[in-house]
């Protein structure tokens, strides 16, 4: 073992690291860090990565590289650069026919391996921009199908029903049939559509003595969903409910007396509350209702 790999050893078990937990803190391969501890640097990729390797070791175990290098110099690998060849000139002064020399191993793998960082680098910064640009396309794209804008109605959506006792803030299967039957006593629930104004349609949920809303994917595509407490700001739920209508995302408002929810796939959402089905004003992609709720 060297003295560099036995004091970075030393240091590793001053701070309790296995090897298993260093290579899970640097990426660096447990036989390449038991390497750099017994000194045998033939078993790593080259001299620049073991350079690498070492500087990532000694900064994991809160060691300085710049002063271990100069302490154990004799230890550490040297990085050897191609001399530079002399350019002559034959006797006739024709230019002379030099063949290139061949690169080496290392410097062809470090050069491919750079070559790829920089594409990955460069294929993550286009799929975010693909991704504003279609975010901001959407969401223009509802606010322009929307129907004539600040239009009030005054009719409202009248049903007989119990509303629902339970509650929940998970996903769970769908069960609206049957949780919304659990209140023994039988009340009038009222949804009164109020206005709409763009993609904002404001409603009114009176009646009930639970507020519990429900939302389930009907289409291929996934329902995306964010509710909140308008007053407080507070976010009550949010999530992504799987496709086919096979799983709903139901969660318990009772205590709010304003909900803001935004929606991001309409047409294929399924609303409901109390388990009763509420209808979009419109069929534009993405909405915002506001629900004021009195009992």
């Amino acid at each position: 073992m060297s003295e560099l790999g036995q004091a970075l050893k030393e240091a590793r078990e001053q701070k309790n690291l296995s090897l298993d937990a260093l290579q899970e803190e640097t990426k660096i391969q447990k036989r390449y860090l038991k390497a750099i501890e017994e000194g045998d640097f033939s078993q790593l990729p080259g001299e620049f990565y073991t350079r690498a390797f070492i500087k990532s070791y000694a900064e994991a175990v809160d060691l300085d590289f710049k002063s271990l290098s100069e302490q154990y110099a004799s230890d550490m690998p040297s990085i050897n650069r191609q001399p530079v060849e002399s350019r002559t000139m034959p006797p006739d002064g024709s230019e002379a026919d030099r063949t290139p020399k061949p690169l080496r191993r290392n410097a062809v793998r470090a050069s491919n391996w750079s070559s790829f960082v920089n594409k990955a680098i460069v294929l993550v910064f286009v799929l975010i921009a693909l991704m504003i640009v279609y975010i901001l396309v959407t969401h223009f794209a509802g606010n322009r199908t929307n129907p004539s804008a600040d239009q009030s109605n005054g009719n409202a959506v009248q049903y007989k029903g119990s509303s629902t006792s339970s509650s929940s803030n998970s996903s769970s299967e769908n069960s609206d049939t049957s949780s919304s039957s659990s209140d023994a006593s039988s009340t009038t629930q009222k949804m009164k559509q109020e206005k709409v104004q763009g993609s904002t349609t404001t409603y009114t949920l009176s009646g009930a003595k639970k507020f519990i809303v429900t939302v389930t994917a009907k289409t291929d595509r996934p329902a995306w969903f964010m509710a909140s407490d308008a007053k407080t700001s507070k976010l009550i739920a949010q999530g992504t409910v799987a496709a086919n209508g096979k799983k709903s995302y139901r969660f318990d408002a009772t205590n709010v007396q304003t909900l803001n929810i935004q929606f991001g796939n309409v047409p294929g959402t399924v609303f409901k509350i109390n388990g009763k089905t509420v209808k979009f004003s419109n069929t534009a992609t993405v909405q915002h209702l506001i629900i004021n709720y009195t009992k």
